[in-house]
């Protein structure tokens, strides 16, 4: 697929999901293609949850505080970050080190959201402040609240939830702000963060502009996954009523795991994996199913133009010719991919290159489907989207 083939330019918004590792390298290929085709420099808003986020704050950071154009991404942010994924553990006991471990002792039962921080300033070099962040494209960190049960976003220029209030000049790290993204709940455990005691503002719900200055409820909140939220970080960028948010295509990369069977939260942290109590993981679920739903029935209905990447769609999918499937991963590696424990420890290389080449996949596909359904003018339900995946189960 050609540039010229895609829409007119216009202002892009993407969705990146959480899956910790497995999702932001499914994420990293996604981005690749959008690179390929010189499509980053219309990137204007940015939505990350847990593996979205870690990805995110990685760019960021090789690209010195800046949203790096498309030919710095293939040329030196993408070679440097699968450097830097295949050569250690964002989080283990490997990677803290036999001192570490111990100087860490009492955080390793109670604040392992704060070791989080700390390892990606020290390992993934990730010492930028929010302030720091260029006003474009707006970056949303999506966290979420235990003491009001709301969406607490992060990003340059305020930090809070709608119940609690929002503050316009957080004096936040990054690494902190990602960390609580990537706070699986129990598995790493909530954020613990210190707030001003000035500075508050209750917002409109509908425009987030402020109303009314606040003293705080509390003076610390407990941040945790924004996943236990909402995984495929939709609420920034799309509202089922009100349609997109400050841009003019969405593009949601879904990374998500599928839901296993059960399994002791203890066996997966031994193993690595981050796990959440099995009823979290099946509202988490279910929230996912019905936010794909409805993002679907908008699109399919051409109320905007959007995307729905989901990790896990073969090429099959795309009812591509016979002869034309064998460039591509077969059915096996895809559901490989998807199947890729949810964890926080290095990636093989030939595990990273097949995930990424999943996710680079799957965004050349469906937009090259949107394309060719363009041309033919085929206004079916399944097609209309753009995509040519299955409907959502």
């Amino acid at each position: 697929m050609s540039a010229d083939e895609f829409t007119t330019p216009r202002r892009i918004g993407l969705a990146l999901s959480g899956g910790g590792i497995r999702a932001a390298v499914f994420h990293l290929g996604v981005l690749k293609h959008l690179a390929e085709e010189g499509r980053l420099e219309h990137v204007t808003q940015l939505s990350t949850v847990s593996g979205g986020s870690l990805v995110t704050g990685a760019i960021f950071a090789r690209a010195e505080g800046r949203w790096p154009s498309s030919s710095e991404f293939i040329e030196s942010v993408y070679p440097s970050i699968r450097r830097m994924l295949i050569s250690g553990d964002l989080l283990s006991f490997r990677a803290l080190g036999l001192g570490g471990a111990i100087r860490a002792n009492v955080q390793i039962l109670f604040r392992r959201a704060n070791i989080l921080a700390d390892m990606l300033r020290r390992r993934w070099g990730i010492e930028l402040e929010l302030a720091d962040l260029p006003p474009s494209p707006v970056w949303h960190i999506n966290t979420t609240c235990i003491e009001t049960g709301k969406n607490w976003r992060f990003s340059r220029e305020a930090m809070g939830d709608w119940k609690f209030g929002r503050h316009f000049s957080p004096r936040v790290s990054v690494a902190e702000a990602i960390a609580a993204s990537a706070a699986v709940p129990y598995a790493i455990g909530a954020l613990k963060l210190s707030l001003p005691e000035h500075g508050w503002w209750q917002t409109d719900p509908a425009t987030k502009a402020p109303k009314t200055q606040i003293t705080p409820a509390a003076r610390t909140v407990h941040l945790w996954d924004g996943g236990a939220y909402e995984n495929m970080a939709l609420e920034p960028l799309y509202k089922p009523v009100e349609g997109l948010q400050d841009c003019d295509i969405l593009m949601c990369s879904d990374a998500s795991g599928p839901l296993g069977p059960p399994s002791s939260i203890a066996a997966n942290l031994i193993r690595g994996r981050l796990a959440s109590p099995r009823l979290f993981d099946i509202a988490a679920d279910q929230i996912r199913s019905l936010r794909s739903r409805m993002l679907m029935k908008s699109i399919q209905q051409k109320e905007f133009e959007g995307y729905l990447l989901r990790m896990g769609t073969s090429a099959r999918s795309f009812r591509l010719p016979s002869d034309v499937l064998p460039e591509f991963l077969s059915d096996e590696d895809s559901l490989a991919s998807l199947n890729y424990p949810t964890n926080l420890m290095r990636i093989s290389e030939i595990d990273f290159d097949r995930i990424v080449r999943h996710g680079h996949e799957t965004a050349r596909l469906t937009l090259m489907a949107f394309a060719r359904n363009r041309s033919q003018s085929d206004t079916s339900e399944q097609t209309a989207s753009g995509q040519a995946i299955p409907s959502v189960q």
